[in-house]
């Protein structure tokens, strides 16, 4: 796992350092290596020409330290000199340890645009005002070279280092190499679009935050007795599906077969009675149950029903493909009131409370909630913010996946972001496949580890499913293939 930390939190973290006795050159010579070495590992192919755009501040010291030990490595490097100010101390002597050795020093004007390697070194995570003038043209020149690779150091030069916001221009980077930490505005806003891959390597600095990305190798998979049996391993209840939508029952078939590869016992899929002879042919693993439903085929509350499903689940998933069903929030509120296990609700179970949600705040059973941000704001009447998932989860004593490009996942005490996945993902029915993830593992693990596992393993699915096929033909299906499913 890394750490992610705010701009302000970084400063702290750096001045905490340097109060211990770590010295600033030292970190920029720290810096410098891991640039340097990592061009060398990512991009570079003997005889490429490499250009390194430096600023003034300590960014542009770590870019000028790697230009010298690139040309040492025998690398055909140039400096070009963004600022024309004098800057600090050091910069003016690493610039001269630069001309000492040999490495050419232009001005950025004198670019003529045909490096192969471009690396941004310009501005670091304290960039708070728009970038302008001469210094957004280069950028744009810089970022209008597609055929080149390009490396940000520490920050593509123009993205808020909180928020992710582009301030008038920012450096679209094909790597951003950045140091000891996650910068949070490199995870939201256009962060994860203008930082590509993000490489995070250590420079000596001691970083510790409640936020995380979670990575493969975090959490030890539960190895089963070879005396389990299905009992041991939970039972799980997927409550969807309506008449008006011929696909519904599908999507929480999808659900269902994702608890399974998940190491559920025993799947059982809860479905409104209309159903009946479409899904007998189409339910292969799991078993079915056909419950009582309106003429138009929504699935009515029934206290005795639900009773018999509360007397056997380990763990429920309710709200998928059931449409406006006029009863789900009288059913969603008699589970809360009289279930004693793990409840996940997604989809049209966030949608049957958007505003009144109230009764989750004293709800029996441990909750989940997966909203995807549009989701948050029509439950929660606020933006998707990190911190108002926070405020949610800690609101309802529960647990908040909210699903975007970077997921958030927290308890209200702790944050966990889930950077795995591609763009293909956005599509119907991932984030049914993983809500029948999440319940399947909540069986074994807490439901906070159970989602977290579950994010990553969706994600790494999904990046594997789209090396094999195009992006535009990704099914919620691939990622079921292809997610790296270890002993549970």
């Amino acid at each position: 796992m890394k750490n992610v930390l705010t701009v302000e939190q970084m400063r702290a973290a750096e001045a905490d350092a340097m109060s211990r006795g770590l010295d600033g050159s030292y970190l920029s010579m720290n810096a410098a290596l891991c640039i340097a070495d990592g061009l060398s590992a990512r991009a570079g192919a003997d005889g490429a020409e490499t250009a390194v755009f430096c600023g003034s501040g300590g960014n542009g010291c770590d870019g000028i330290l790697a230009a010298i030990r690139m040309h040492r490595q025998g690398r055909r490097v140039t400096v070009y000199k963004v600022s024309d100010s004098e800057g600090s101390e050091f910069y003016r002597r690493t610039l001269c340890y630069a001309r000492s050795a040999g490495v050419p020093i232009k001005s950025a004007s004198d670019y003529g645009g045909n490096a192969d390697i471009l690396v941004d070194a310009i501005f670091g995570i304290g960039l708070n005002r728009p970038i302008e003038g001469e210094v957004k043209t280069l950028i744009e020149k810089l970022n209008a070279q597609e055929n080149a690779f390009r490396l940000a150091v520490d920050i593509p030069s123009g993205l808020n280092g909180d928020t992710g916001e582009i301030m008038g221009v920012a450096f679209d980077a094909r790597v951003t190499l950045t140091f000891s930490c996650y910068k949070r505005g490199m995870l939201f806003g256009s962060g994860r679009d203008k930082c590509g891959d993000i490489v995070v390597d250590d420079v000596g600095i001691d970083t510790q935050s409640n936020m995380r990305v979670y990575e493969d190798g975090d959490f030890k998979t539960h190895r089963r007795k070879i005396s389990a049996h299905k009992g041991d391993m939970g039972r799980v209840f997927v409550i969807g599906g309506c008449g008006t939508m011929i696909g519904a029952p599908i999507l929480a078939g999808a659900a269902a077969h994702s608890a399974y590869l998940n190491g559920a016992g025993t799947v059982t899929v809860c479905l409104p009675s209309i159903h009946r002879v479409a899904a007998a042919s189409r339910y292969t693993l799991s078993m079915l149950k056909f419950l009582k439903d309106t003429p138009d085929g929504f699935i009515k509350f029934d206290e005795g029903e639900l009773d018999e499903i509360f007397s056997r689940a380990t763990a429920i998933n309710i709200g998928t493909g059931m449409g406006a069903t006029p009863d789900l929030k009288k059913i969603l509120e008699y589970i809360c009131d009289n279930f004693d296990g793990k409840l996940i609700i997604d989809a049209d179970g966030l949608n049957a409370v958007a505003g009144d949600y109230a009764f989750l705040r004293g709800c029996k059973p441990q909750l989940l909630i997966t909203p995807h941000v549009g989701e948050f704001r029509r439950l929660t009447g606020k933006p998707a913010t990190v911190e108002n998932a926070v405020a949610l989860a800690e609101e309802i004593n529960g647990v908040v996946v909210m699903k975007s490009a970077t997921t958030v996942i927290t308890d209200g005490k702790e944050v966990r972001l889930n950077v795995s996945g591609t763009p293909a993902m956005a599509k119907g029915g991932t984030g049914d496949v993983l809500g029948g993830c999440i319940t399947a593992l909540s069986c074994s693990y807490p439901l906070f580890d159970a989602a977290t596992i579950a994010c990553y393993r969706n994600g790494i699915g999904a990046e594997r499913a789209v090396s094999a096929y195009a992006q535009m033909m990704l099914t919620p299906r691939d990622i079921l293939n292809m997610a790296d499913y270890d002993e549970l």
